[in-house]
């Protein structure tokens, strides 16, 4: 059975108490409501456990908030000897590459800009020529 289903089984305060264990945790519930979470948790087995298991969550959490991620051995050479090196194809493929995902910008706006004007210029010689031939064609 799965935590959702045996979930659905429980009692209805069941439910709402382990709705309100994070806020427990947390230390955002306070007062009337922290009391009562509190006192049903005394109680009920399940929802003691759940709280155990919200607990060790937030202390894990809190841990990792607390340590600064330190990179992989190696990391910084290997990208160093990756910038450097490399054969012609693929120091070649990276400038292509950044013009089409926008790594390039200025090349990007420069195709765009000359797309916009050619897209104008087509669309307004079409409109002009289908005015002319509306025109002359009524004559």
């Amino acid at each position: 059975m799965s935590a959702d289903s045996s979930d659905e089984q429980s009692p209805r305060f069941c439910r709402e108490t382990r709705a309100q264990l994070p806020f427990l945790v947390s230390g955002e519930l306070t007062g009337w409501g922290a009391r009562v979470v509190r006192a049903h948790v005394k109680r009920c087995a399940d929802c003691a456990a759940e709280l155990a298991r919200q607990e060790q969550v937030h202390a894990a959490l809190a841990t990792l908030r607390d340590s600064r991620p330190q990179p992989p051995a190696g990391l910084l050479e290997d990208l160093l000897a990756r910038a450097r090196g490399g054969s012609l194809r693929e120091r070649a493929a990276v400038p292509a590459r950044g013009a089409v995902s926008g790594a390039r910008p200025a090349m990007s706006v420069a195709f765009l800009t000359v797309g916009a004007a050619a897209s104008t210029g087509v669309g307004y010689g079409l409109y002009r020529g289908m005015r002319w031939a509306l025109t002359h064609r009524r004559k």
